[in-house]
């Protein structure tokens, strides 16, 4: 069974990136956005859902739980392998941060294997889509979204 893939914020937060020139203000901001994404994938790669779900945003962590047809909770949910973790897990294999991009309280980072798209939730980034590919002029289409 393939997850249900949807594309609402992950092309709205790619829009507000390239209309805002993608500029940060500093590099240690770019580190903190990179850290969040090592560490999601880190807790992908070695199946510790707890850390996976804490580094997503709540409606991502919501929209886990909500499309789980077995009613699991997020640490269960997000790794299944018949839902998101069949694609984050091997995605998480190789994971490298290339770029980070800023504008605001959003950011998008490319690693080697996925685009992650994130935000500021009170003082700090949070995972708002991710296993997400591009597709031209069309929205990323992403595992996991609010």
């Amino acid at each position: 069974m393939q997850p249900r893939r949807t594309r609402r914020r992950s092309s709205a937060a790619l829009v507000l990136l390239a209309t805002a020139g993608l500029a940060g203000c500093g590099a240690g901001e770019d580190a903190d956005v990179a850290g969040v994404v090592t560490r999601f994938y880190t807790a992908v790669a070695t199946t510790d859902g707890e850390a996976a779900c804490a580094a997503l945003a709540p409606d991502s962590r919501s929209e886990v739980v909500g499309t789980d047809p077995d009613g699991r909770a997020c640490p269960q949910a997000l790794l299944a392998p018949e839902g998101p973790g069949s694609v984050l897990v091997s995605r998480a294999a190789d994971a490298t941060v290339l770029e980070v991009r800023r504008a605001g309280g959003q950011a998008q980072v490319v690693t080697e294997t996925d685009t992650v798209f994130l935000a500021v939730d009170g003082t700090s980034w949070v995972v708002t889509a991710v296993g997400c590919d591009p597709r031209g002029e069309r929205p990323y289409d992403c595992v996991v979204e609010p």
